[in-house]
């Protein structure tokens, strides 16, 4: 008999009356009026919620709790059942960028049901006033008996400043709401696998299969190719773990009682169906056959493919010389930079790239691996490997590979080369970052994958030499490894260039930028994860939260962008007493502003026209620095972005 478990995270209620004929409510009294009316959000930005639509006719003195099944707006609430007369523009424009014209206030109630939390939240292009605020709050709780604690969302820049002279009316932050959160959707996929339980710390000693859907207490530093993820630790869409799982399609949630929930523990070390849905999950058992047959379906589906590396270029190249179409000679991380340095002239940003930049092509690095036998090594090891890999055998195989890396010495006449294009360029301190040709491939992300170092002149502890060994042998990697093997790459056509620039030691702040709404489907907005000073956005201490926001001047208009619009999701808690945000809210926008220029250009000139998808999910990965006490804004990483 095969065991059921389920976390259905939807209250299902029982009402008597007929959702094809209600249109609205004036009143909310009970759970079955919520229920006849409530649907989801129109975001996904927090998981565990249901939403219901309110509006306030102004003139008539009307409240209207809105059917979510008939009307996913409340412009077409007023225009469908209202009779609004006017076109949705002139709508937008009297009732949420005006005060003074107004026939409607609108707003959302959401219910964050695991804590039976009512909040009310308004568009955030909505200039609502502090007076239209109280009235608009009042009405409610007259006419919503199932709270009357209904606390006001501070959900942009402009909310936070107008709630200090709100006074009597709670509110609430989105640092309360992410952080009381229980569970986190992070890719809606299904797989079979066994179940088993690992704790961060142990994860690359525990010999972790591919066929293991992992329950994992705390964040891994790494993540080998697994068939399903729950982690204890809430993630940014952005941290490596969400970017690896949604590369692989691994079906992967945050889920906080994880690790001691009892129910979960009956499934231990037993053959399960795990499926993540909108805003629940499901484990079901399922036979040891079951699980055999879904992976021997997967592996037969997957092709080999052989990297193509062009070893002809056996020189440095400055920056200038290099474009996205260099990927070949030099790596997808330096070929994508060269596009970005020469887009940033052109279009004449404020924002800058990395000064001193040039790259290392691919042949000093085949040179090197073929030199002392190390490429033949990997061949031979590739070539034995019959129908699969012993954990502990690649683990010692890529050891040795490393190790025979940095004990061999670079070639002079290079070395030379090199520190040359170092002091020509007049920054003592040089970061060398990997840049391989196995990444920023069509499904392969690549992130996270392989190390970048640091090199000093003149410096035996950072030197130079030890900087670029370091990098090329991150290429073998036992994670870099494994997530090639998952997707089919030949082993033996990796390479690994380098792209080298000027270091910024003590940075005042970094995060990430994509270019699309992850929250909402077609519709704008750039998603920005930052922290305070080095400390990593995309694979952070066990912990620490970065300030994650939507910001939506990537177009100047008048009901959007002139707004200089600034959404949070939550906030940094490693900020120091002096600051309250990471992130200035001019410095967000004109982010979003340069950004969305670069986002253009790209569009135009790669986005390929036979693909399915708009501007709007047309998604660009960037990574970003503020530096200096002038705080300069730079861009040092550009990709796409899938998911």
């Amino acid at each position: 008999m095969r065991r059921f478990f389920s976390f259905i995270l939807i209250c299902m209620s029982t009402y008597s009356f007929s959702q094809d004929s209600t249109h609205f409510l004036s009143q909310i009294s009970s759970e079955d009026e919520y229920a006849l009316l409530k649907g989801d959000p129109n975001t996904s930005k927090f998981g565990e919620v249901d939403a219901v639509k309110v509006l306030y006719d102004i003139i008539n003195d009307s409240i209207y709790f809105i059917n979510s099944d008939y009307y996913n707006y409340h412009v077409s609430f007023c225009m469908d059942y209202l009779g609004y007369d006017k076109n949705s523009w002139k709508f937008n424009y009297n009732n949420y960028t005006t005060n003074d014209k107004r026939a409607y206030l609108m707003g959302t109630i959401n219910r964050f049901y695991k804590k039976n939390i009512f909040t009310l939240e308004f568009s955030v292009a909505d200039n609502i006033s502090i007076a239209q605020v109280k009235t608009f709050h009042q009405k409610i709780i007259e006419n919503f008996q199932l709270s009357k604690d209904l606390k006001l969302f501070l959900n942009t820049n402009r909310m936070l400043v107008l709630s200090s002279n709100l006074i009597g009316i709670e509110t609430i932050s989105a640092s309360d709401i992410y952080e009381g959160q229980s569970l986190q959707i992070l890719n809606q996929k299904e797989a079979y696998g066994n179940l088993v339980f690992v704790d961060a710390k142990d994860i690359e000693t525990a010999q972790v299969k591919y066929t293991d859907i992992v329950i994992v207490n705390g964040t891994p530093k790494e993540l080998p190719p697994v068939a399903g993820v729950i982690t204890t630790d809430f993630q940014t869409p952005l941290s490596h773990i969400t970017i690896l799982c949604q590369n692989r399609g691994t079906p992967v949630i945050a889920f906080k009682d994880a690790w001691k929930d009892s129910l979960l523990r009956l499934f231990e070390n037993k053959s399960v169906r795990f499926t993540v849905h909108k805003d629940s999950f499901e484990i079901i058992n399922v036979e040891t056959t079951d699980v055999d047959k879904y992976w021997k379906t997967k592996r037969d589906s997957i092709q080999s493919i052989s990297l193509y590396t062009d070893t002809s270029i056996q020189s440095i190249l400055p920056i200038d010389l290099i474009n996205k179409n260099s990927i070949n000679i030099v790596g997808g991380k330096a070929a994508n930079f060269g596009e970005l340095v020469k887009l940033v002239k052109e279009l004449e940003l404020t924002s800058k790239t990395p000064e001193a930049a040039f790259a290392i092509p691919f042949y000093f690095y085949s040179n090197h691996m073929n030199t002392f036998g190390i490429q033949d090594r990997i061949s031979q090891f590739v070539t034995s490997k019959g129908e699969g890999y012993d954990d502990k055998m690649v683990r010692d195989f890529l050891s040795d590979i490393r190790q025979q890396i940095m004990e061999s010495k670079l070639d002079q006449r290079f070395l030379s080369e090199v520190s040359k294009q170092v002091k020509k360029n007049g920054f003592t301190r040089v970061r060398f970052r990997s840049s391989t040709n196995a990444e920023d491939l069509d499904g392969f992300n690549g992130a996270g994958l392989y190390d970048s170092k640091t090199g000093i002149l003149n410096n035996q502890k950072k030197s130079i030499e030890l900087a670029i060994k370091k990098v090329w042998a991150s290429a073998w990697n036992y994670k870099a490894f494994m997530e090639r093997e998952y997707f089919g790459i030949n082993q033996e056509s990796i390479a690994m260039g380098i792209l080298c620039h000027r270091s910024f030691p003590n940075e005042t702040a970094n995060g990430v930028v994509i270019t699309k709404n992850l929250y909402r489907n077609n519709y704008r907005g750039f998603v920005i994860n930052a922290q305070y000073g080095e400390t990593s956005v995309v694979n952070p201490p066990d912990g620490v939260t970065c300030e994650q926001m939507i910001c939506y001047s990537d177009k100047n208009d008048s009901f959007y962008g002139k707004k200089k619009i600034v959404e949070y999701l939550s906030y940094s808690n490693m900020l120091p007493d002096s600051l309250d945000k990471v992130m200035l809210t001019k410095e967000v926008t004109l982010l979003t502003e340069e950004i969305s220029k670069i986002k253009m250009a790209y569009y135009s000139k790669f986005h390929d026209q036979n693909k399915e998808g708009t501007y709007y999910n047309y998604g660009l990965d960037l990574e970003f620095k503020i530096y200096g006490s002038e705080r300069q804004l730079y861009i040092k990483q550009i990709r796409p972005f899938q998911n």
